[in-house]
């Protein structure tokens, strides 16, 4: 399947509520109103198209809002929002590559996945890992393998997404055949601009190249997973959920959301705040779908906390626009 590219920044945002369209209305009793002459009938239609904003407008002030907090990181952020259900969608800088960091364990999960649906890999399937194989990151991580330890595929996978740990992204790397494995899944998906290069022992070992995608891309990814287009429903599940109870998150995608809004999400983070990255799905209330959304922000000057809350900002006016613009049919 080819999913070509639909997001730009003149693409149609959100669904708008069909009522309040019609701008006429009549006063009086019938047959009591002067006839309307065509330069006034004209003037009235001019005004009343004037007081309708159309989905391109809408879209077009999206675009704005989010390119003006954009603007704000200094370096170059990438934004990327898709309303699953209609598929229409605004980006900012979108088809930009850039560093991923720990959001390619998105990717990876999904090549995991599909690779017990595939019967190549499972769940219950008992890995040993070695301190010797303990890649570098977060000390509270690494020292889950200070000694010899057997897990399964699934508690990989659980580390994976819940810890963003490497030592057991690394290891599901291996098993899944590497990363030009994860690559060509992506690939599979007609998704060009992810590319898993390395692992995260060998990108610690060089750091000028690291793995990259683009927010139109992952956003991609994320409709396509919540459309039932990639995971088959046991799978899916599996993953959602982990993303779901993931904790690394928390200040980013989710942190100014309405308290209780479901939120799906896999963060990215380099090193000093070169790189604040989260990816997610967040369900929108009403019934009114989800959004499919990415924030990729690199090479900024702020504060890591001050990008943080920038992403926390760019979802909330995502959120706000579809929820006031979208209705139930």
């Amino acid at each position: 399947m080819t999913i070509k590219p639909a997001i730009a920044v003149g693409a149609v945002v959100v669904a708008l509520a069909a009522s309040g369209v019609c701008g006429c209305s009549s006063h009086g009793h019938e047959g009591a109103q002067k006839p309307t002459s065509r330069a006034t009938a004209n003037a009235n239609q001019a005004a009343n198209a004037n007081q309708v904003k159309t989905p391109a407008n809408e879209e077009q002030e999206l675009a704005e809002r989010l390119r003006e907090i954009c603007d704000r990181a200094g370096g170059t952020v990438g934004v990327a929002v898709i309303h699953v259900e209609s598929g229409r969608s605004v980006s900012v800088q979108g088809t930009t590559p850039l560093p991923l960091y720990s959001v390619f364990k998105l990717p990876l999960a999904v090549a995991v996945l599909k690779d017990v649906e595939e019967n190549r890999l499972q769940l219950d399937k008992k890995v040993s890992i070695a301190p010797e194989e303990v890649a570098p990151g977060w000390r509270g991580n690494t020292d889950l393998w200070r000694n010899p330890v057997d897990r399964t595929v699934a508690q990989l996978l659980e580390l994976s997404i819940l810890r963003s740990d490497n030592t057991s992204s690394d290891k599901l790397l291996q098993l899944v055949g590497g990363p030009a494995a994860v690559t060509q899944r992506m690939r599979s998906l007609g998704l060009g601009t992810i590319d898993i290069l390395y692992s995260t022992r060998e990108f610690a070992a060089q750091r000028e190249k690291p793995n990259t995608g683009s927010a139109d891309d992952l956003a991609h990814l994320l409709a396509l997973l919540q459309k039932g287009q990639v995971l088959q429903p046991p799978q899916l599940t599996l993953l959602l959920g982990l993303m779901e109870r993931a904790a690394t998150g928390l200040r980013r995608l989710r942190a100014d959301l309405p308290a209780n809004t479901p939120v799906a999400d896999k963060t990215g983070t380099g090193d000093a705040g070169s790189a604040t990255n989260d990816v997610g799905l967040i369900t929108l209330p009403k019934g009114n779908g989800h959004l499919a959304m990415v924030v990729f922000v690199s090479g900024s000057k702020l504060p890591a906390e001050t990008q943080e809350k920038l992403i926390a900002q760019l979802a909330r006016v995502a959120y706000d626009a579809h929820v006031s613009r979208t209705a139930p049919q």
